[in-house]
């Protein structure tokens, strides 16, 4: 589903925004409101054309310890071409667009679905899918993935920074993990 709607999204501002979302999104497994937290500020690059980004809080720290995030190589280009294009050096990554090419200071954690849902229609998926999307959407794919290429529970909860094994479960106790034996 991930390929799907990355297919759909432009060369354009909205467009690199979207992509830089979803593949964040993916990657970080972060929660709705902690990915509108991030800032540009908070990114360090690595000589490998990676980067890693500092979460200042979530759901799961809620002292402001902060926990980084490490990112892989097509999530990284995809924050620096939106970042180009949308000429933004600071201040949070995720931004909205206004008609036009008006960005704005910030995204709303709402807003999160709405482009899910969105790119999910211009990629023709069925209407159930599309009503089955949410602003965890990527967080879930991202689990079960890892699921099935073999990572443990531990694993996907330290990625995903849940701390409750039953919460992990709900999102992937459909898929058939990778070494199953059942």
């Amino acid at each position: 589903m991930l390929d799907k709607l990355l297919a759909v999204c432009g060369d354009d501002l909205r467009g690199l925004r979207n992509k830089a979302l979803l593949l964040l999104a993916y990657d970080s497994m972060r929660r709705r409101a902690e990915l509108v937290s991030l800032r540009v500020e908070d990114i360090q690059k690595s000589d490998e054309g990676k980067c890693s980004i500092l979460l200042r809080r979530s759901k799961t720290d809620q002292t402001s310890s902060g926990h980084w995030i490490h990112l892989s190589r097509e999530t990284t280009l995809a924050l620096y071409n939106w970042f180009q294009s949308a000429n933004i050096s600071d201040g949070f990554i995720l931004r909205g667009i206004h008609t036009g090419k008006r960005v704005v200071p910030e995204l709303g954690a709402s807003q999160v679905s709405r482009i899910f849902k969105s790119l999910a229609r211009d990629a023709e998926l069925n209407d159930e899918v599309v009503k089955g999307i949410s602003g965890h959407s990527m967080r879930v794919g991202a689990a079960q993935d890892l699921l099935t290429r073999g990572a443990s529970l531990p694993q996907i909860m330290v990625k995903g920074g849940w701390s409750k094994t039953d919460t992990v479960m709900r999102y992937i106790d459909k898929v058939r993990p990778h070494n199953s034996m059942f």
